[in-house]
Protein backbone atom coordinates (compact mmCIF):
# COMPACT_ATOMS: atom_id res chain seq x y z
CA UNK A 1 0.00 0.00 0.00
CA UNK A 2 1.54 3.21 -1.02
CA UNK A 3 1.01 5.92 1.57
CA UNK A 4 1.69 9.80 1.98
CA UNK A 5 1.91 11.89 4.92
CA UNK A 6 0.74 15.48 4.95
CA UNK A 7 2.26 16.85 8.67
CA UNK A 8 1.57 20.81 10.07
CA UNK A 9 5.16 21.54 11.50
CA UNK A 10 3.63 24.22 13.57
CA UNK A 11 1.68 21.65 15.32
CA UNK A 12 3.34 20.14 18.62
CA UNK A 13 3.97 16.81 18.60
CA UNK A 14 4.35 16.72 14.82
CA UNK A 15 7.67 14.74 14.71
CA UNK A 16 6.34 12.21 16.65
CA UNK A 17 3.07 11.75 14.32
CA UNK A 18 5.88 11.07 11.43
CA UNK A 19 7.85 8.43 13.72
CA UNK A 20 4.45 6.61 14.55
CA UNK A 21 3.43 6.88 11.37
CA UNK A 22 6.41 5.93 9.36
CA UNK A 23 6.32 2.84 12.07
CA UNK A 24 2.85 1.34 11.62
CA UNK A 25 3.73 1.58 7.58
CA UNK A 26 6.82 -0.43 8.42
CA UNK A 27 4.88 -2.56 10.35
CA UNK A 28 2.41 -3.14 7.98
CA UNK A 29 4.59 -4.43 4.91
CA UNK A 30 4.11 -0.78 3.46
CA UNK A 31 6.93 1.08 1.81
CA UNK A 32 8.45 4.37 3.68
CA UNK A 33 5.58 7.06 3.25
CA UNK A 34 6.27 9.87 1.72
CA UNK A 35 6.38 13.39 3.75
CA UNK A 36 4.87 16.69 2.66
CA UNK A 37 4.77 20.03 5.22
CA UNK A 38 2.20 22.20 5.30
CA UNK A 39 3.10 25.55 4.73
CA UNK A 40 1.37 29.04 5.74
CA UNK A 41 0.53 29.47 1.74
CA UNK A 42 -0.24 25.89 1.19
CA UNK A 43 -2.07 24.06 3.82
CA UNK A 44 -2.64 20.51 2.74
CA UNK A 45 -3.82 20.91 -0.70
CA UNK A 46 -1.70 21.46 -2.79
CA UNK A 47 0.44 18.86 -1.24
CA UNK A 48 -2.50 15.96 -0.83
CA UNK A 49 -3.30 16.61 -4.74
CA UNK A 50 0.91 16.06 -5.01
CA UNK A 51 0.60 12.83 -3.65
CA UNK A 52 -2.61 11.69 -5.31
CA UNK A 53 -1.02 12.41 -8.67
CA UNK A 54 2.58 10.29 -7.31
CA UNK A 55 0.15 7.23 -6.60
CA UNK A 56 -0.51 7.35 -2.90
CA UNK A 57 -3.33 5.17 -1.86
CA UNK A 58 -3.60 6.44 1.78
CA UNK A 59 -2.91 10.29 2.45
CA UNK A 60 -2.61 10.54 6.10
CA UNK A 61 -2.96 14.35 7.22
CA UNK A 62 -1.72 14.84 10.78
CA UNK A 63 -2.26 18.40 12.12
CA UNK A 64 -5.72 20.12 13.30
CA UNK A 65 -8.98 20.89 12.11
CA UNK A 66 -6.94 22.82 9.34
CA UNK A 67 -4.93 20.51 7.71
CA UNK A 68 -7.59 18.19 7.65
CA UNK A 69 -10.25 19.67 5.36
CA UNK A 70 -7.60 21.45 3.34
CA UNK A 71 -6.21 17.63 2.80
CA UNK A 72 -9.90 16.40 2.45
CA UNK A 73 -10.46 18.99 0.09
CA UNK A 74 -7.92 17.55 -2.65
CA UNK A 75 -9.26 13.82 -1.89
CA UNK A 76 -12.76 13.99 -2.44
CA UNK A 77 -13.89 11.75 -5.23
CA UNK A 78 -10.38 10.61 -5.90
CA UNK A 79 -10.93 7.23 -4.38
CA UNK A 80 -7.88 7.98 -2.37
CA UNK A 81 -8.50 6.94 1.54
CA UNK A 82 -7.63 9.60 4.11
CA UNK A 83 -6.36 8.87 7.33
CA UNK A 84 -6.20 11.36 10.28
CA UNK A 85 -3.77 11.86 12.75
CA UNK A 86 -5.28 14.71 15.06
CA UNK A 87 -2.58 16.77 16.50
CA UNK A 88 -5.34 20.19 16.72
CA UNK A 89 -6.90 21.75 19.57
CA UNK A 90 -10.39 20.65 18.55
CA UNK A 91 -10.17 17.82 16.43
CA UNK A 92 -13.59 17.77 15.37
CA UNK A 93 -13.94 15.25 12.46
CA UNK A 94 -11.46 12.98 14.87
CA UNK A 95 -13.75 13.07 17.33
CA UNK A 96 -16.88 12.48 16.01
CA UNK A 97 -15.72 9.30 14.20
CA UNK A 98 -13.92 8.38 17.74
CA UNK A 99 -10.47 8.25 16.40
CA UNK A 100 -7.89 7.50 19.86
CA UNK A 101 -6.41 10.70 20.90
CA UNK A 102 -3.07 9.65 21.00
CA UNK A 103 -0.70 9.53 18.49
CA UNK A 104 0.10 6.43 18.39
CA UNK A 105 -3.00 4.89 18.71
CA UNK A 106 -4.14 7.40 15.61
CA UNK A 107 -1.83 6.69 13.61
CA UNK A 108 -2.50 2.71 13.86
CA UNK A 109 -5.68 3.29 12.75
CA UNK A 110 -4.72 5.74 10.13
CA UNK A 111 -2.90 2.37 8.71
CA UNK A 112 -4.94 -0.24 9.80
CA UNK A 113 -8.42 1.28 9.95
CA UNK A 114 -11.40 -0.02 8.08
CA UNK A 115 -12.50 3.16 5.53
CA UNK A 116 -15.86 4.81 6.04
CA UNK A 117 -17.83 6.66 3.85
CA UNK A 118 -17.62 10.54 5.41
CA UNK A 119 -19.68 13.45 3.15
CA UNK A 120 -17.40 17.00 2.64
CA UNK A 121 -19.34 20.26 3.39
CA UNK A 122 -18.47 23.14 0.54
CA UNK A 123 -18.68 26.83 1.33
CA UNK A 124 -18.95 29.74 -0.69
CA UNK A 125 -18.24 33.25 0.41
CA UNK A 126 -19.80 36.13 -0.83
CA UNK A 127 -19.08 36.41 -4.99
CA UNK A 128 -15.89 34.06 -4.67
CA UNK A 129 -15.35 31.99 -7.48
CA UNK A 130 -13.57 29.28 -5.48
CA UNK A 131 -15.47 26.90 -2.69
CA UNK A 132 -14.03 26.73 0.81
CA UNK A 133 -14.16 22.80 2.09
CA UNK A 134 -15.54 21.92 5.59
CA UNK A 135 -16.02 18.20 7.01
CA UNK A 136 -17.99 19.21 10.31
CA UNK A 137 -19.58 22.47 10.51
CA UNK A 138 -19.86 25.92 9.07
CA UNK A 139 -21.56 28.65 11.02
CA UNK A 140 -21.74 32.49 10.05
CA UNK A 141 -22.36 34.87 12.76
CA UNK A 142 -21.52 35.55 16.97
CA UNK A 143 -20.35 31.71 16.72
CA UNK A 144 -17.82 32.12 14.77
CA UNK A 145 -16.76 35.99 16.44
CA UNK A 146 -16.04 33.47 19.33
CA UNK A 147 -13.81 32.10 17.26
CA UNK A 148 -11.65 34.62 16.08
CA UNK A 149 -12.06 36.25 19.47
CA UNK A 150 -10.05 33.09 20.97
CA UNK A 151 -6.49 33.74 21.44
CA UNK A 152 -4.20 30.81 19.66
CA UNK A 153 -1.51 30.72 22.35
CA UNK A 154 -4.18 29.39 24.69
CA UNK A 155 -5.12 27.21 21.93
CA UNK A 156 -2.34 25.80 22.12
CA UNK A 157 -1.95 25.19 25.97
CA UNK A 158 -5.30 24.31 26.79
CA UNK A 159 -7.10 22.90 23.67
CA UNK A 160 -10.57 23.61 23.26
CA UNK A 161 -11.58 24.94 26.81
CA UNK A 162 -10.11 28.18 25.52
CA UNK A 163 -13.04 28.91 23.66
CA UNK A 164 -15.28 29.03 26.25
CA UNK A 165 -14.28 32.70 27.69
CA UNK A 166 -14.69 34.00 24.95
CA UNK A 167 -18.07 32.28 24.05
CA UNK A 168 -19.59 33.42 27.69
CA UNK A 169 -19.05 36.84 26.56
CA UNK A 170 -20.63 36.43 22.61
CA UNK A 171 -23.64 34.90 24.55
CA UNK A 172 -24.74 37.92 25.77
CA UNK A 173 -24.57 39.64 22.36
CA UNK A 174 -27.86 40.31 20.65
CA UNK A 175 -28.68 38.58 17.37
CA UNK A 176 -28.78 40.08 14.19
CA UNK A 177 -31.41 40.18 11.01
CA UNK A 178 -30.53 37.68 8.46
CA UNK A 179 -32.26 36.16 5.33
CA UNK A 180 -32.08 32.37 5.27
CA UNK A 181 -32.31 30.04 2.33
CA UNK A 182 -33.04 26.00 2.39
CA UNK A 183 -32.80 24.09 -0.50
CA UNK A 184 -35.10 25.54 -3.10
CA UNK A 185 -37.52 26.98 -0.59
CA UNK A 186 -38.25 30.86 -0.19
CA UNK A 187 -35.78 33.05 1.54
CA UNK A 188 -36.89 33.87 4.62
CA UNK A 189 -36.20 36.73 7.12
CA UNK A 190 -34.96 35.61 10.72
CA UNK A 191 -33.28 37.45 13.67
CA UNK A 192 -30.21 35.51 14.64
CA UNK A 193 -27.33 34.70 16.90
CA UNK A 194 -25.79 32.73 14.53
CA UNK A 195 -26.41 30.61 11.39
CA UNK A 196 -24.59 26.35 11.69
CA UNK A 197 -24.40 23.99 9.40
CA UNK A 198 -23.15 20.76 10.92
CA UNK A 199 -22.09 17.89 8.99
CA UNK A 200 -21.43 16.13 12.73
CA UNK A 201 -23.29 14.03 15.61
CA UNK A 202 -21.14 15.98 17.78
CA UNK A 203 -18.74 19.05 19.14
CA UNK A 204 -17.04 19.67 21.76
CA UNK A 205 -18.14 19.98 25.26
CA UNK A 206 -20.26 17.50 25.24
CA UNK A 207 -22.39 19.24 22.80
CA UNK A 208 -24.58 17.00 20.45
CA UNK A 209 -26.33 17.73 17.38
CA UNK A 210 -29.14 15.50 17.49
CA UNK A 211 -29.55 13.72 13.77
CA UNK A 212 -26.49 14.85 12.69
CA UNK A 213 -24.21 12.24 10.71
CA UNK A 214 -20.96 12.68 8.60
CA UNK A 215 -22.01 10.13 6.34
CA UNK A 216 -26.31 11.11 5.64
CA UNK A 217 -25.87 13.73 2.82
CA UNK A 218 -27.21 16.01 4.75
CA UNK A 219 -26.06 19.58 6.32
CA UNK A 220 -28.08 19.21 9.62
CA UNK A 221 -29.00 23.76 9.86
CA UNK A 222 -29.40 25.14 13.33
CA UNK A 223 -30.97 28.26 13.93
CA UNK A 224 -29.43 29.67 16.99
CA UNK A 225 -32.07 32.59 17.69
CA UNK A 226 -31.69 33.30 21.44
CA UNK A 227 -33.13 36.44 22.18
CA UNK A 228 -33.37 36.52 25.91
CA UNK A 229 -30.58 35.32 28.22
CA UNK A 230 -32.41 32.20 30.13
CA UNK A 231 -33.25 31.03 26.26
CA UNK A 232 -29.96 29.64 26.22
CA UNK A 233 -30.86 27.08 28.97
CA UNK A 234 -33.16 25.34 26.58
CA UNK A 235 -30.48 25.32 23.74
CA UNK A 236 -28.21 24.13 25.68
CA UNK A 237 -30.29 20.96 27.60
CA UNK A 238 -31.04 20.74 23.59
CA UNK A 239 -27.29 20.38 22.79
CA UNK A 240 -26.59 18.36 25.83
CA UNK A 241 -29.05 15.64 26.06
CA UNK A 242 -30.03 15.26 22.22
CA UNK A 243 -33.68 15.87 22.31
CA UNK A 244 -34.92 16.42 18.59
CA UNK A 245 -37.47 18.81 19.07
CA UNK A 246 -37.19 22.46 18.77
CA UNK A 247 -36.95 24.72 21.73
CA UNK A 248 -37.49 29.01 21.96
CA UNK A 249 -33.54 29.88 21.18
CA UNK A 250 -32.84 26.90 18.50
CA UNK A 251 -34.62 25.72 15.83
CA UNK A 252 -33.17 22.47 13.57
CA UNK A 253 -33.77 21.26 10.24
CA UNK A 254 -31.66 19.48 7.41
CA UNK A 255 -30.57 20.83 4.13
CA UNK A 256 -28.66 19.79 1.37
CA UNK A 257 -27.98 23.39 0.47
CA UNK A 258 -28.13 27.05 2.51
CA UNK A 259 -27.93 29.99 1.63
CA UNK A 260 -27.12 32.68 4.46
CA UNK A 261 -27.32 36.17 3.66
CA UNK A 262 -26.34 39.10 6.00
CA UNK A 263 -26.55 43.36 4.98
CA UNK A 264 -24.32 43.92 7.81
CA UNK A 265 -20.53 41.96 6.88
CA UNK A 266 -20.08 38.78 9.78
CA UNK A 267 -17.56 36.36 10.44
CA UNK A 268 -17.52 33.16 8.64
CA UNK A 269 -15.78 29.89 10.40
CA UNK A 270 -15.24 26.47 8.34
CA UNK A 271 -14.04 23.93 11.59
CA UNK A 272 -13.15 26.45 13.82
CA UNK A 273 -10.52 28.64 10.85
CA UNK A 274 -12.55 32.05 10.35
CA UNK A 275 -13.29 33.61 7.16
CA UNK A 276 -14.40 37.08 6.69
CA UNK A 277 -16.60 38.92 7.93
CA UNK A 278 -18.81 38.45 4.46
CA UNK A 279 -22.13 39.50 4.14
CA UNK A 280 -22.70 35.77 2.02
CA UNK A 281 -22.35 31.73 2.90
CA UNK A 282 -23.75 29.32 0.46
CA UNK A 283 -23.11 25.69 1.34
CA UNK A 284 -23.86 22.66 0.00
CA UNK A 285 -23.23 18.84 1.08
CA UNK A 286 -21.57 16.38 -1.08
CA UNK A 287 -22.46 12.67 -0.06
CA UNK A 288 -19.66 10.11 0.67
CA UNK A 289 -17.18 12.70 -1.23
CA UNK A 290 -14.75 11.00 1.26
CA UNK A 291 -13.29 7.71 2.30
CA UNK A 292 -11.81 7.86 5.89
CA UNK A 293 -9.87 5.27 7.56
CA UNK A 294 -11.64 5.36 11.43
CA UNK A 295 -11.84 2.24 14.02
CA UNK A 296 -13.69 -0.79 13.42
CA UNK A 297 -16.44 0.49 15.83
CA UNK A 298 -17.32 4.01 15.30
CA UNK A 299 -20.72 5.55 16.37
CA UNK A 300 -20.94 5.85 12.39
CA UNK A 301 -24.03 2.97 10.92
Amino acid sequence: MRSALVVNPSKGGWERALEAVSERALSAGWPAPTVHLTTRAETGRAQAMSAVRAGAQVVIAAGGDGTVRSVAQALAGTGTELGVVPIGTANLLAHNLDLPETVAAAAQVAVTGSARPVDLGLARIDDEVEDHPFVVLAGMGHDAATVAATRPGLKERIGWPAYLAPAAVSAMRRPVPMRVRHDDEPEREVLAWSILAANCTRVRAGVLVPGGLVDDGLLDVLEVIVRRPVQWVGVAAKGALGWRRNVSGLRTRPSTELTVTSATPLHIQLDGDVIGPARRMQVRCIRHALSVRAPARTGLP
